[in-house]
């Protein structure tokens, strides 16, 4: 699989576990989130997505991409560790096997890119 591929299959994944997030409502995870503000948080949570996407795919398609498509798979994978990490907390809601398969197909994606094209 090229390069390319490999990276936007990673940012697909990521962009679909976001999605997912929004569903298991995460913004109720969020440190300002009470009950009575639940649906504000989730708008919030929903609205600031956009100019990240935004960001994330203008900066990837223009200028160095390169660097933001590293910085990409980087996180990837991080984030792999960093759900494994937080699993076991009582607000913990991607426990679902399609959340995990999000998560760690974006890492092996983003870890598939990050090796040299030579040892591929």
């Amino acid at each position: 699989m090229r390069a390319e591929s490999l990276y936007r299959m990673s940012a697909a994944c990521l962009l679909t576990h976001e999605l997912d997030s929004t569903l298991r409502q995460s913004w109720n995870q969020l440190a300002l989130s009470t009950s009575s503000y639940a649906s504000f948080d989730q708008q919030i949570f929903m609205w600031a997505h956009v100019p990240v996407v935004i960001g994330m795919l203008l900066l990837a398609e223009t200028g160095n991409r390169a660097a933001i498509r590293y910085g990409l798979c980087v996180f990837a994978v991080v984030h792999v560790g960093l759900h494994w990490f937080y699993r076991n907390q009582p607000v913990y809601d991607f426990s679902s096997v399609a959340s995990w398969v999000l998560i760690l197909l974006a890492g092996i994606f983003g870890a598939a890119y990050l090796v040299p094209a030579k040892a591929r």
